[in-house]
């Protein structure tokens, strides 16, 4: 997938910004922070996944002063298909968002991921080797949402089902209603998030063994150290999981021990929601208590190659990567294998934004179409 083109109205700090010469290989896009640069590649993820990395509100991206904000983005496919993606935001009230390929509109953003393979990395996602299940959860969420679209399903009616539930309970509880008398409401609730908690927990256990030689093959490309980093799936962070994959019987059981604190804190303490992907350094060793420094940057540059790796392979098509001032976090020979690595055409179409633009000149070469070098000041693209 390349992208080629970009239309961005009121978006941060740009008033109109329009860009039609996206390179097919190296993209790096250098200026001061604040300029600008950064919410290029924002427009270009919220094209992809109708949302940005850095904010979760749609308001936060508006231009001060302004009502809202547009994004026309255009791709092509690697079988030469173009697809055109508009996004629209409107502050209201009521707030209204739109989205359409091709100029035909969507019912949701769902349908929009997964259409367009991408993946980002910023020096905020250090917290998905360091920081708690949920940054974990959440990594492994994008990737399978982009690669399956019923994963993508199953998990929105697993959030409604759960959101349902949790306030039923929590309704119940300030009532003070005894198990026995709640359990009949509850109980409708309780299959739904049953129903749809077994698929995903399924697709997440199969998954770990799936990403394991991708993560394997992108850490010895970036390291010359001997570890052999790798996921262990633990089911609503049990840790004396037996690796038994009858999800069913596993969250009924822990339901049923759990139902009267449930009861009691007003909110479900069982179901995919509460599972952890632990990050090990080796197969004796989690990140997050064994890692050093060095070790955590380099898991994480390695863990998005291998999503990379993994969405190319499951969508049948070659995502693109965005790296937002990444190379600002990696010491010097880890900048510089990364960078040969993409400016090598390992990746396919990359987005860089930095600073500064030294250590791109020693190793990008500019001086044909492959690679191509913007400059942004005040919201304005060179």
């Amino acid at each position: 997938m390349l992208a080629n083109s970009l239309n961005i109205k009121c978006l941060r700090n740009h008033s109109h910004t329009e860009t039609k010469n996206f390179a097919p290989l190296v993209n790096v896009i250098i200026g001061p922070n604040g300029a600008g640069k950064t919410s290029i590649i924002e427009a270009i993820l919220v094209s992809a996944l109708s949302k940005s990395f850095i904010s979760t509100s749609d308001a936060a991206l508006v231009r001060t002063g302004e009502s809202g904000y547009s994004i026309a983005a255009g791709f092509t496919s690697s079988l030469g298909v173009g697809v055109h993606v508009t996004v629209d935001y409107q502050l209201g009230p009521p707030a209204k968002k739109t989205i359409h390929i091709n100029n035909d509109r969507l019912r949701s953003s769902a349908e929009l991921i997964g259409r367009i393979p991408i993946v980002a990395m910023t020096p905020d996602d250090k917290v998905i080797t360091s920081g708690s299940p949920d940054e974990r959860r959440r990594f492994l969420n994008l990737v399978l949402s982009q690669a399956s679209h019923k994963y993508l399903l199953d998990e929105i009616e697993y959030r409604k089902a759960v959101k349902h539930r949790n306030s039923l309970l929590n309704d119940l509880s300030k009532k003070n209603y005894g198990l026995q008398s709640a359990k009949p409401q509850i109980e409708p609730w309780t299959e739904m998030v049953v129903k749809f908690a077994v698929p995903i927990m399924t697709r997440r256990a199969n998954f770990i063994e799936e990403f394991r030689p991708f993560l394997l093959e992108s850490y010895r490309l970036l390291s010359d150290g001997k570890e052999e980093p790798m996921f262990r799936y633990a089911p609503m962070n049990l840790s004396q999981w037996d690796g038994a994959t009858n999800f069913e019987s596993l969250i009924r059981k822990q339901i049923e021990l759990r139902e009267a604190e449930e009861l009691r804190r007003g909110t479900t303490l069982a179901g995919a929601h509460r599972d952890e992907m632990i990050v090990m350094i080796d197969p004796e060793r989690d990140a997050k208590n064994f890692a050093s420094q060095g070790q955590h940057k380099t898991l994480l540059v390695a863990m998005k190659l291998a999503e990379f790796n993994y969405l190319k392979d499951a969508c049948g098509e070659t995502p693109i990567l965005l790296l937002d001032d990444v190379f600002s976090e990696l010491d010097a020979s880890r900048a510089k294998c990364l960078l040969e690595l993409i400016a090598g055409g390992t990746f396919g179409q990359t987005f860089i934004t930095s600073t500064t633009r030294e250590s791109f000149d020693a190793v990008v070469d500019f001086s044909g179409d492959k690679n191509r070098m913007f400059v942004v000041e005040s919201g304005q693209v060179k």
